[in-house]
């Protein structure tokens, strides 16, 4: 199920002697790159094993939590005429970056094989702490063009990394945006003892960062020499989004600071809500159980300050928890993986696993998760800037065929995007306007400048419009009709006269549950 030649995804299954509950194994194959960060005494990819541990990049986060994987699935199928059920493991390409080219691929292919009723990952936790949720995530980049000049004559061109500079100072208001935490995650950050003790597992500062936004300046790309004011910058940023924060208003912050800047353009790249699943859940109990069993500290259910797949799952409604090494230069120099923890995994996870596939599915009373409601936003008159796009066009007959063709066509415009190795923004687009004979349909994906048309797609810039009657969509993007009257009326209402010229952005889509897609919403107007 490898979604290309570097990026690998397996799933392994075993039927237990009696039917019985699905439980779900994950684990993912690659590392966060290893720079030129100062401290390492070694090669990153050296593997030395040394003072009872292994060092090197991947080591903790997770090459050490797929390996307990591995060995405990061999120890469980050995056992498969005493147990009940199903036990998988998907080891995943992908899950670092969030594209979906992993565990997401492989809910797009197999679906009805990824579906589970619980998930366990090794991600690194910590041997005292047992993970029950992850943050979201906002990705995207910024992209400023001046002029550019020689370094003496600031009079003829602004500088790009100048620019950039201001914008990133900015974008530090995302940090400032209201969150509402869930009931059970104040609860907890209201307990001095407990916010001490998750500082302790998770390091300093851990407790005080849950329900943080938080911006980080990835990548900077720019200028060519310090006697030339630079013409170009392009920075990517990464927000870390807490359980309860709604994604979109991000967004549409970050849109509009980087608005600011008539130099600058935000390219927009993924975003996920952040998951959750009920900390005292039936697997996450008998992990503490089996923990303590082994004569250690029983371990205690933790937020994640980190982003993981667990959430395919739990947006899905189905538990899903962490418990793994512990990871204290996690992605730093000298990353290293004790070898006894490692194995205290492998017999916590075995034990744990094989008293989850003997109880009786029946006995046990477990409330799936819920995904938290955000509010609606109002309509709005406004100017929608120009994007270039790749796009391919279709000519329909009637409104009716639009959600019918839409699905298709983005599919055969990916393929042939991805075939011509032309990055394709995580957004798309459909336009769709009155035409001769019918309605002119076009699905679309941003891409860059240097994107070319060929015979399978146009390369084109979608022209800016003046003014759009706009509104967000919260919810099934197919059921999207009420939400287009209501914007009529409600332009209507404004006195404005309609152009039958439409465009839906969808931006916060799958892998989210369908409560929490938005879809942008713009029909042309002309104020009266």
């Amino acid at each position: 199920m490898d979604y290309s030649e570097t990026m690998p995804n397996l799933l392994s299954s075993v039927q237990m002697h009696q039917e019985g509950r699905h439980l779900m194994l994950n684990g993912h194959l690659d590392v966060l790159p290893a720079g030129n960060e100062p401290g390492w005494t070694d090669s990153p990819w050296s593997g030395k094993i040394q003072d009872g541990r292994v060092w090197g990049r991947g080591t903790s986060d997770m090459k050490a939590g797929v390996t307990a994987l591995m060995f405990a699935c061999t120890y469980l199928n050995r056992l498969r005429c005493q147990l009940s059920g199903k036990l998988s493991l998907s080891l995943v390409s992908d899950e670092e970056t969030g594209y979906g080219r992993g565990t997401g691929y492989m809910f797009e292919q197999i679906e009805s094989e990824m579906e589970a009723d619980c998930v366990l990952t090794t991600e690194p936790s910590g041997p005292q702490a047992i993970c029950f949720s992850s943050k979201g995530y906002l990705h995207f980049a910024v992209r400023v063009t001046t002029r550019g000049s020689i370094s003496g004559y600031p009079n003829e061109s602004a500088s790009a990394v100048r620019i950039a500079v201001d914008i990133i100072r900015d974008l530090d208001e995302l940090e400032m945006l209201p969150v509402q935490l869930p009931d059970a995650l104040t609860r907890l950050l209201a307990d001095p003892d407990w916010c001490k003790r998750h500082d302790e597992l998770m390091g300093k500062g851990a407790a005080a960062l849950q329900p943080l936004i938080t911006v980080n300046i990835g990548t900077i790309n720019d200028g060519t020499s310090a006697s030339v004011i630079s013409p170009d910058c392009l920075f990517s940023v990464s927000v870390v989004i807490p359980v309860g924060a709604d994604p979109y208003p991000v967004l549409a912050k970050a849109q509009e600071i980087v608005g600011r800047y008539p130099e600058a353009e935000l390219i927009f790249e993924g975003i996920d809500s952040a998951d959750v699943s009920a900390p005292d859940g039936e697997l996450a109990v008998i992990l503490q159980d089996t923990v303590e069993s082994l004569g250690h500290v029983r371990p205690e259910f933790t937020p994640a300050i980190a982003i993981s797949d667990c959430r395919y799952w739990r947006y899905r409604g189905t538990p899903a928890y962490w418990y793994g090494v512990d990871g204290p230069d996690c992605s730093a120099a000298n990353e290293s993986v004790a070898i006894d923890e490692l194995l205290h995994v492998v017999r916590t996870i075995t034990i744990a696993v094989a008293q989850y596939l003997l109880r009786d599915e029946l006995e046990v009373n477990e409330a799936p998760a819920t995904a938290p409601q955000f509010r609606e936003l109002s309509p709005e008159l406004k100017t929608l800037p120009s994007r270039r796009v790749a796009r391919i066009s279709q000519q329909l007959k009637s409104f009716g065929e639009i959600e019918t063709a839409a699905g298709p066509m983005f599919d055969s415009l990916y393929a042939n995007l991805v075939q011509a190795g032309i990055a394709v923004g995580s957004d798309s687009i459909l336009t769709y306007e009155m035409a001769k004979g019918g309605i002119l349909v076009s699905a679309a994906f941003p891409v860059n400048s240097e994107a070319l048309s060929t015979a399978d797609f146009d390369v084109v810039d979608l022209p800016a419009i003046e003014t759009v009657a706009a509104v967000v969509h919260r919810g099934d993007p197919a059921k999207a009709d009420a939400t287009w009257k209501g914007l009529r009326r409600w332009a209507h209402a404004q006195g404005c006269r309609m152009k039958e010229q439409y465009r839906e952005v969808y931006v916060v889509g799958a892998p989210n549950p369908v409560n929490l897609c938005a879809t942008e919403m713009y029909q042309t107007v002309k104020p009266r």
